[in-house]
């Protein structure tokens, strides 16, 4: 029996990768050159404690990318250079530098910090 879920997030991953995607180039840290990925970016904001104890707000960039196209996990130091950007690959809030975005593991949501111009 077909599993009608899995088959439904296929699908919108297929969606994501043709309409709501852009080109971005991924480097290993401490490699030269890159990798061709497209990519879904988003800004997020989160929220730390400084030295004080005292919150403050901190924006962040999180990329999808299809595991196809990046086959190899993400590790802190690697880098996303995307619309003039570069960013680099970091763990946020205690979590992982990446997650798997969904149970069939199509693609990867890669956490990032917006370290200036490309």
């Amino acid at each position: 029996m077909p599993d009608i879920l899995q088959d439904g997030i296929a699908w919108l991953h297929r969606r994501r990768a043709e309409h709501m995607a852009s080109p971005a180039t991924y480097v290993r840290a401490g490699q030269a050159g890159g990798v061709t990925v497209h990519v879904t970016a988003s800004q997020i904001r989160c929220e730390r404690l400084d030295a004080a104890g005292l919150p403050v707000e901190a924006c962040a960039m999180d990329f999808i990318a299809s595991a196809a196209e990046l086959t190899a996990d993400p590790e802190p130091g690697d880098t996303i250079l995307f619309a003039g950007r570069r960013c680099e690959v970091t763990a946020l809030g205690g979590e992982p530098c990446w997650r798997w975005t969904d149970a069939g593991r199509l693609a990867r949501r890669i956490h990032t910090r917006d370290t200036g111009e490309a």
